[in-house]
């Protein structure tokens, strides 16, 4: 008989770590310091990947982020964080995330999505496993997503774990 279903991750990282928070990553985030969207497992839990999605106006473009006049000022950064808020693993290996096309730096799978006149869609898959096994955290730790800029002219800018929680 296959996994139980109970165990599987399907979470938008959010503000609060559990559902609970904010899950759309489009606000003013610069000069608040960090603000953080992330998943905090409850057991132990194996990451297999994360969906990178976000929606703006038409014109996006491979140096600029969505469709914002310019890069990220700031960017954005991805990390394991321990129980005690220390940084374990710094997946963006302290290089932000400042464009569009950088995306493709660390997931390789991104494309530009348009079906037609009106907002694009840019989608992003970071399967960890591709490094050679899920990303692996126990009970209290964090998969985060690091942001300190400014995206409010964005639509929507979401970030999905998918994985399992085994014990």
């Amino acid at each position: 008989m296959g996994s139980n279903t109970k165990n599987k991750i399907f979470h938008y990282l959010d503000t609060n770590g559990d559902g609970t928070g904010e899950k759309n990553a489009i606000g003013d985030y610069s000069g608040a310091g960090l603000t953080w969207f992330y998943y905090e497992s409850t057991g132990y839990a194996e990451i297999h990947r994360m969906i990178i999605s976000y929606e703006d106006g038409p014109g996006m473009r491979a140096e600029r982020y969505a469709s914002l006049p310019a890069a990220l000022p700031v960017g954005i950064f991805v990390k394991q964080i321990d129980s005690d808020l220390s940084e374990m693993l710094d997946l963006t290996d302290n290089e932000p995330i400042t464009a569009n096309a950088e995306w493709g730096e660390l997931c390789y799978d991104i494309e530009l999505k348009s079906y037609g006149p009106g907002n694009e869609f840019i989608l992003a898959r970071w399967t960890f496993g591709q490094s050679g096994s899920p990303l692996a955290l126990d009970q209290g730790q964090k998969l985060v997503v690091v942001l300190n800029d400014d995206f409010t002219g964005l639509v929507s800018h979401r970030f999905m774990v998918q994985g399992e929680i085994s014990r």
